[in-house]
């Protein structure tokens, strides 16, 4: 698409996203619009001023066909469904694409793309250190925090992109087009968004639609039919399987073949790599026993991974906002849970799918499970902060609940 055809854009969601957005569009020299269904008092009053200032104009409260029917174009946020925007946008003839699409526009570096339903932050971090490490410029963003929209002004073709992409990023892509793409893998997920397995998966399978034959299209070994039966991947299809122990370093391994980067810089790479925050990060020992944050497990699949591998007795935290999602999948992987601590929303949904495998108790809120864990262990034990489920009921995003918990963590001494 041509950016000078569209003169007034409206940006859905005010979020870093949107604000990040916006930044570009006045850069661009464009007339701004910001539609965020949540209330203004959600927002910085002076960030609302600023970009007043600047002539952007907002409305609050709820997306409206009338605010948006005199834009040439609508620009989403990442985590804006564009199912109930498109269907008050088909008869107006307004396009409509996400950020990630919007910004690629601008996009002059290769671009590693990364999604799957768990590790693609780790994977993502890592190839950017991997690929760093070689001396070229390497920007990295997407779904890990920095908006693509933020940077992509800069890159050159030179440069190299790295993404990481959700499946709802993934939807609303229309020319967006990665030399490296990668599936890392697929477990069932965001059932509050999608009507089944199958729609979630071809939300992830738009990562390769755009890709040529001189492009790589990475999976995972064990989804090797999944790719033979889409029929419509045109790029060089590559896979990765057990050359590690750990799936993560078992991508970036090939990808930093396919950017002939030296064996010895990824070794270096995973050697001092200590884990990310919000994923299986160690907080603190307190009385012998060990708190992990484990806030960015928002589905099953993620905290059976995390059981998997602690090997001392658990205390599991667990709960938030229900994504649709079947909770009995860690049934089989609680072998050292000695009980499950659970919060939120979704607490009787998990507490019907547990209770007869293990103790069970519900909690009012979210500190009082966490006192209550470490109350409940004893030394050699982990107090796991894992949650299956998105934050939105408590927090703002994983990354909130997981600080909280780092919080709550470093003040227990005092608690106790």
């Amino acid at each position: 698409m041509d950016i000078n055809n569209f003169n007034k854009v409206c940006v859905v969601g005010c979020g870093t996203s949107g604000i990040s957005l916006c930044d570009l569009l006045l850069e661009l020299g464009k007339k701004v619009k910001v539609s965020e269904s949540r209330k203004k008092n959600c927002f910085k009053d002076s960030l609302i001023q600023e970009y007043l200032s600047k002539g952007i104009v907002f409305e609050f409260g709820l997306n409206s066909k009338d605010f948006i029917k005199d834009c040439d174009l609508v620009v989403l946020s990442p985590g804006v469904d564009p199912v109930a925007i498109r269907s008050f946008l088909k008869d107006t003839g307004i396009p409509c694409v996400g950020e990630i699409e919007f910004s690629f526009w601008f996009n002059k570096a290769l671009c590693v793309a990364i999604t799957g339903t768990n590790g693609k932050t780790t994977s993502t971090y890592l190839t950017h250190k991997v690929l760093e490490a070689t001396g070229r410029r390497v920007f990295i963003g997407g779904n890990i925090g920095t908006p693509f929209s933020s940077f992509v002004l800069k890159t050159t073709r030179e440069d190299i992109v790295v993404l990481e992409l959700s499946s709802f990023q993934l939807e609303t892509i229309i020319e967006f087009h990665p030399y490296v793409a990668v599936l890392l893998n697929v477990a069932p997920d965001h059932f509050d968004r999608y009507n089944n397995l199958q729609e979630y998966i071809l939300a992830k399978m738009n990562i390769f639609k755009n890709q040529l034959s001189g492009d790589r299209a990475l999976l995972n070994k064990n989804l090797e039919s999944l790719a033979m039966s889409s029929g419509n991947i045109k790029a060089q299809i590559m896979y990765f399987s057990d050359e590690f122990p750990n799936e993560n370093f078992s991508c970036i391994w090939r990808i930093a073949e396919i950017f002939g980067v030296d064996k010895k810089i990824c070794r270096k790479v995973f050697s001092e790599f200590k884990g990310l925050s919000h994923r299986m990060q160690s907080v603190r020992k307190i009385k012998g026993v060990e708190f992990i944050n484990d806030s960015k497990a928002t589905n099953p699949a993620s905290t059976v991974w995390a059981l998997d591998n602690i090997l001392s007795p658990v205390v599991l935290l667990a709960g938030g906002k229900d994504k649709g999602l079947d909770y009995s999948e860690v049934v089989s992987h609680l072998g050292r849970v000695k009980k499950v601590n659970l919060f939120g929303e979704a607490a009787s949904k998990i507490e019907d799918s547990l209770e007869s495998f293990c103790r069970v108790e519900v909690f009012c809120s979210f500190q009082e499970a966490v006192i209550s864990a470490f109350r409940e262990a004893v030394s050699g034990d982990t107090v796991l902060l894992s949650p299956m489920c998105a934050s939105f009921d408590m927090f703002s995003d994983y990354k909130e609940r997981g600080d909280r918990f780092v919080e709550i963590v470093n003040g227990l001494q005092q608690a106790d």
